[in-house]
C-alpha cells in the first residue's frame, strides 16, 4: 500500500493548553478584560438594595408620624437619625436635612423621603462606578 502523500492531508493542528494561551497579549493592543472569578456574578449586589428599601420605609414612617403627631416630631427626627446611622453610617447629609426637622411648622416637608432617595441614588452611582473600575482593570 501506498501511504497518502502529505500534500493531500491538511497539516495536524498543535494542541495548546489554556494556560499558555491566557498568557497571550490581544494582538490588537487594546485592553484585555480579565475573566470574572468564580462565583462573581454581573449583578449589582443586593446589600445595597435592601439598605435602601428599609431607608425609604423608615423616612416614608417618619415623615407620616411626624404629620400625624405633631407633638412627638422631636423624638421621631432623633430616632430616625439613628436609624439612618445605623443604615449608613455617620453621613454629613443627615445633619443637613435635620436642621429644617427641628425648625417648628418645616417638618411637614417630607425631608426624609427625598435624604433617602439621595442616599440610595448615591449609593446607586458608587456601586455602578465601582463595577465599570474593577471591569476596565
Amino acid at each position: 500500500m501506498k501511504s497518502q502523500e502529505s500534500g493531500n492531508n491538511p497539516p495536524a493542528s498543535k494542541v495548546v493548553p489554556l494556560e499558555i494561551v491566557d498568557e497571550i497579549p490581544p494582538a490588537s493592543g487594546a485592553a484585555r478584560v480579565p475573566p470574572e472569578p468564580q462565583g462573581a456574578s454581573s449583578q449589582p449586589k443586593q446589600g445595597g438594595t435592601v439598605r435602601f428599601v428599609l431607608t425609604l420605609c423608615v423616612a416614608a414612617l417618619a415623615d407620616g408620624l411626624e404629620v400625624l403627631f405633631p407633638p412627638a416630631w422631636v423624638p421621631i427626627d432623633l430616632a430616625t437619625v439613628g436609624v439612618f446611622f445605623l443604615l449608613w453610617g455617620f453621613r454629613w447629609e443627615v445633619a443637613l436635612v435635620l436642621v429644617p426637622e427641628l425648625i417648628p411648622g418645616a417638618n411637614v416637608f417630607p425631608s426624609w423621603i427625598l435624604l433617602a432617595l439621595y442616599l440610595g441614588n448615591q449609593g446607586l452611582k458608587r456601586r455602578v462606578s465601582e463595577s465599570m473600575t474593577s471591569r476596565a482593570v
